[in-house]
């Protein structure tokens, strides 16, 4: 796929994979009667990804609006997801070169940013006094399996992704 391809159909992939995300969300939490919250971020990886195939100003700009409509569909508070998703991107984009120089970097960098994102969400929230938060209950029964789902949804979806995106270890990125 050419990158201007790759430009118009991000959006459209990102947007789908934050439906699905919570459709996934759903189901597993429903598994489990709600006691463990296992939040998928297919998102998130696929952002990660996102970040080979675009300038830095198309990806911040496309994670911030697609975080303006995760807060609206998900939260009901606008600017958590807004201003997480774009320096989310950053952050991947700065240091690129460094996660795709195997597969286990961006395993741990999905690790990374899952985390990022469950913590400073919910310490955001709690700050501002739209949730209570006990540590101890959020680490085990959301954070836990949360991670744990993404792990194996990042393990899973390696090798498709690299070939969706076209890395190689040839590719200037591991030079």
């Amino acid at each position: 796929m050419s990158r201007f391809t790759f430009q118009f159909f991000s959006p459209i992939i990102l947007f789908l994979l934050i439906i699905l995300d919570g459709q996934i969300t759903h189901l597993l939490t429903g598994l489990s009667s709600g006691t463990w919250v296992p939040v998928s971020h297919l998102f998130l990886i696929f952002l990660m990804y996102s970040v080979t195939q675009h300038r830095p100003s198309y990806i911040i700009i496309l994670a911030a609006i697609l975080g303006a409509i995760y807060d609206s569909y998900y939260l009901g508070i606008y600017g958590i997801a807004t201003l997480l998703f774009p320096l989310i991107a950053l952050f991947v984009y700065n240091i690129q070169i460094t996660i795709f120089t195997n597969r286990w970097t961006r395993l741990f960098t999905t690790i990374i940013i899952v985390t990022a994102f469950e913590v400073f969400s919910a310490i955001i929230m709690t700050v501002f006094g739209f949730a209570h938060l006990n540590f101890i209950n959020f680490v085990v029964y959301q954070l836990a399996p949360t991670l744990l789902l993404n792990i194996i949804l990042a393990a899973g979806l390696q090798f498709p992704l690299e070939i969706f995106y076209r890395l190689k270890k040839s590719h200037a990125r591991y030079n």
